[in-house]
């Protein structure tokens, strides 16, 4: 964001979207779904209480702040999904390289990680929605995600 006034105008037109106040927002890492949506990218995740929305933004490749032209770059296609809180069914914390396994296959084979393994090895939640969907995230609080789903205080 350039400056107080953008991000506070940016803010401003996603509560118009979602037709309620933000409660809560964050950046994370969306890495895809099971239904073989492949990204790895960073999206603004927020939410009312009850619907859930991310979305990615262009982001042209840069060196030292400078943008780089490239006639090999594909074309930026906008990406945005949204949920219901009520829609989750299921949120595990996974291995990545499961994850992007899942992702890869489109099979619902993503495996879930123990304390020991969460220590040792780079994890993703993985949310599951109602509709069979699953999406992979990295998130910088995972557990406060977490409650924010179930509605703990």
């Amino acid at each position: 964001m350039e400056n107080d006034y953008d991000t506070l105008t940016f803010l401003k037109e996603r509560e118009e979207k979602l037709g309620a106040k933000i409660k809560f927002r964050t950046y994370a890492l969306f890495y895809g779904s099971n239904k073989g949506e492949r990204r790895d990218y960073g999206v603004f995740l927020y939410t009312d209480g009850n619907t859930f929305i991310f979305e990615d933004f262009d982001r042209p490749p840069r060196i030292l702040g400078i943008e780089i032209k490239t006639k090999k770059r594909e074309p930026y296609v906008k990406m945005e999904h949204s949920f219901d809180r009520s829609d989750v069914i299921s949120m595990t914390i996974v291995s990545r390289s499961s994850a992007i396994e899942a992702i890869a296959s489109g099979k619902n084979i993503a495996r879930p990680v123990g304390k020991i393994g969460g220590v040792l090895r780079k994890t993703l939640l993985e949310l599951g929605l109602k509709d069979g969907t699953k999406y992979y995230f990295e998130l910088m609080d995972p557990k406060g995600f977490e409650k924010l789903i179930t509605g703990e205080k």
